[in-house]
């Protein structure tokens, strides 16, 4: 505000005020106060942004404004671990900007580990990862899911709507590796699973149903995972007794996010519950 004040030959006070009847006049909130420091809301860097990149005319910068209120323009910035990255979060988007023709999105996949570093960073607003970070500059956001087997659409198992540990003790499954959170959950539920002489294990839970589509076995992963692949001849069905695999959405605490990101947030739930009761309606 001081440097402002001095290029524009006004008074400090005059520069506050100045900002202040803009964000009235513009209804948007253009910075965060706190005590004597601010810094710039997620809004005023898109408007800003807008500003410089085409010097509309005050009529175009009043609309462009509006649709920022709205939330139908703007940015959203997402960094998801693969199993979400390739099915479920297209997914939620898809329907999020389905009346936002105006909306950036970028959608990142990595492991989880870089998801909460890069959020902690700046450079995505939102991230999905597969496990509770312990971070206390993060908020997070638990989505629950329960474990799904997945199977051919032909197996015989799949008449059944829901499985146990125990239907399972004559299938060659498919696992994943000792260091996936999911493997670890489900066997301190439920004990070390049957294995069938011929042991299969993979990292990722695309790969394990990649590997059942081949004809291999079947597999239990997160039911997000297996979405992508049922159009490849496979289904799914929920593990008994229920055991949540479902995974956290992080935002840091330090940077809050715009008013798009955080409708797009309160999306995620229901959205979740929508694909499940899809993917196993099939």
């Amino acid at each position: 505000m001081t440097t402002a004040a001095e290029m524009l030959l006004i008074t400090q006070p005059a520069i506050s005020r100045l900002v202040r009847d803009l964000e009235l006049e513009l209804k948007i909130q253009l910075f965060h106060r706190k005590g004597n420091q601010i810094t710039p809301t997620a809004e005023a860097t898109s408007f800003f942004a807008e500003i410089e990149r085409s010097y509309l005319g005050l009529d175009q910068l009043r609309s462009y404004a509006s649709d920022l209120r709205r939330s139908i323009t703007g940015s959203l910035h997402v960094a998801a671990m693969p199993a979400l990255a390739f099915g479920f979060l297209p997914y939620c988007l898809s329907a999020f900007a389905a009346d936002r023709p105006k909306l950036s999105i970028l959608l990142d996949g990595m492991p989880s580990h870089t998801v909460v570093e890069r959020v902690l960073g700046g450079q995505f607003e939102i991230g999905f990862a597969e496990v509770p970070t312990g971070r206390p500059t993060l908020d997070q956001t638990p989505i629950r899911a329960n474990a799904a087997v997945v199977m051919p659409s032909g197996h015989p198992l799949s008449r059944f709507d829901s499985l146990s540990a125990q239907q399972l003790v004559d299938e060659r499954i498919i696992m994943l590796g000792r260091g996936s959170y999911t493997r670890h959950t489900i066997e301190r539920a439920l004990g070390v699973l049957p294995r069938h002489p011929a042991v299969i294990e993979t990292s990722l839970a695309g790969i394990a149903c990649a590997l059942v589509a081949r004809g291999m076995g079947v597999t239990i992963v997160d039911p997000f995972a297996a979405m992508t692949f049922l159009s490849q001849g496979l289904v799914a069905r929920p593990l008994r007794p229920s055991l949540d695999v479902g995974f956290f959405m992080l935002t840091a605490r330090s940077r809050p996010i715009s008013k798009l990101a955080v409708e797009f947030a309160g999306t995620i739930q229901e959205h979740a519950d929508d694909f499940l009761a899809d993917l196993y309606a099939r």
